[in-house]
């Protein structure tokens, strides 16, 4: 992130910290207020009735005009007080926050509503509250009322609302002021997914109209497609801030590991199918009758040590992109064939499972495949034993820069949990070339048909 907030910075954080007391008994919140006082008077130190809790400690970054940038994180490791701190509803202990702009925020659900009130009257009310003259509420009413799409009950008592009315009518009215910095919390996760989509839309359009969006989700895609950057959260501090995709899979990768760490130790033991060694790679060692060569290279795995991570039970030596011939690429043409070639050796006695991932410049995953997407068994491989993977597929892939993700896992739960062997991002790069009979739009074109009937003429 920045460290100078300049002049394009519609937010600056600078060592932003928020401590809470808790009190494990409701007297010692008396004790905390009476005591001190009294212990002042015959000259003895301050004594504590509490524990401090610090929901956000020496948090900094910066969010320029224009930018979109997500807040992830588990839940308690203060995202919400974060965005409760920028838009000024809560007191810092420490730190400062500066904003620039009108600020929209919708936080926690219904906020700024009164119950008694109607959705219109909660709608002008909250459009003053906004910095908005009546004559433009009034000028804007119809596209809010359209847009939380909550028919007749915009003139009956909020309080009546279901929590799905609650949160589009509040979003509507915020995204249709215009603000210059718009700030959201998980509130979206409640709509259904119709209202979903309309959000995601509106905010691809204030984003256009140069808005500055702080966006709080646990929905990874959501964060790669909509921001530019992320900052992921854990107990109050920044773990990393930077390109959202990188940021978005951190994120994941500790929650995987976590996760399935759990799973290993509660699941049962499952019946796996497995192929064995000789019946998956020919054996272990060099080339096989009929094989292919197993390859390793010390400059492949220098350039992928920082991008890898997993427990190296197992692991990948050297990974190939190459063309149906097996000729090695870089580039590659739409919808050529090609196959992504894996080698990789056991460490220990393991149930392997190959897989790839091809993914955009911003991390999401396009294409790709394992064992059991390309119906085949997991590698069952004794210590030392080496194995060529190869998958063969197409790629009908608008053009641009694509990577590729490599793992090994080891399965814990099939098509539900698996520990990490060996993963690593970006071990391939590679470009595809545009589309000679006509320009691709969307990320993936399969084969279509068309079929166009005249219908006669209108009356």
């Amino acid at each position: 992130m920045s460290s100078d907030p300049g002049e394009r910075a519609a937010i600056s954080v600078r060592a932003l910290s928020k401590c809470y007391h808790i009190y494990d008994r409701p007297q010692d919140r008396l004790k905390q207020s009476l005591f001190p006082l009294v212990r002042g008077l015959v000259r003895k130190g301050p004594t504590r009735f509490y524990r401090e809790f610090w929901a956000l400690n020496d948090v900094s970054f910066d969010v320029g005009k224009g930018e979109t940038v997500g807040v992830i994180g588990r839940n308690g490791s203060g995202k919400s007080t974060l965005l409760q701190l920028v838009c000024g509803t809560l007191a810092a202990t420490s730190g400062e926050v500066r904003t620039s702009g009108r600020i929209a925020a919708l936080l926690e659900l219904g906020s700024g509503f009164n119950p008694d009130f109607s959705g219109r009257d909660n709608v002008f009310m909250n459009g003053a509250i906004l910095g908005l003259p009546r004559s433009e509420i009034e000028a804007r009413f119809d596209d809010i009322a359209g847009f939380a799409g909550i028919g007749d009950f915009i003139d009956q008592p909020v309080k009546t609302y279901s929590s799905g009315m609650f949160v589009r009518l509040a979003f509507a009215v915020n995204i249709m002021s215009q603000p210059n910095i718009m700030i959201v919390d998980e509130a979206l996760a409640v709509g259904d997914m119709n209202f979903q989509a309309k959000c995601m839309t509106a905010l691809r359009r204030i984003q256009e109209n140069g808005a500055t969006v702080l966006f709080v989700s646990h929905d990874i895609g959501a964060v790669k497609s909509l921001c530019s950057r992320a900052i992921y959260l854990d107990r109050g501090k920044v773990v990393v801030a930077g390109p959202a995709g990188e940021v978005a899979e951190r994120y994941v990768r500790d929650m995987r590991e976590e996760m399935n760490e759990e799973l290993r130790k509660t699941a049962p033991s499952l019946t796996i199918p497995v192929a064995s060694a000789a019946a998956t790679a020919g054996g272990a060692g060099g080339e096989r009758p009929g094989g292919t060569a197993f390859k390793e290279s010390a400059e492949f795995e220098a350039r992928v040590a920082h991008f890898r991570y997993g427990s190296g039970e197992a692991r990948i030596v050297y990974a190939e992109l190459l063309d149906a011939d097996g000729n090695a690429l870089v580039s590659t043409q739409f919808d050529q064939e090609v196959l992504v070639r894996i080698h990789f050796v056991s460490h220990a006695v393991k149930t392997i499972a190959p897989a790839y991932y091809i993914q955009d410049d911003r991390k999401m995953l396009i294409l790709g495949a394992g064992p059991r997407q390309s119906d085949s068994s997991f590698i069952t491989a004794a210590e030392g034993e080496r194995f060529v993977v190869t998958y063969r597929t197409r790629l009908p892939l608008q053009e641009g820069l694509y990577s590729i993700q490599l793992q090994l896992t080891e399965p814990v739960i099939p098509d539900a949990a698996a520990r990490f062997l060996d993963v690593i991002d970006d071990a391939i790069v590679f470009r595809v070339e545009r589309r000679e009979a006509g320009r691709v739009w969307a990320k993936v074109l399969l084969p279509n048909t068309i079929q166009i009937e005249a219908a006669g003429r209108a009356e």
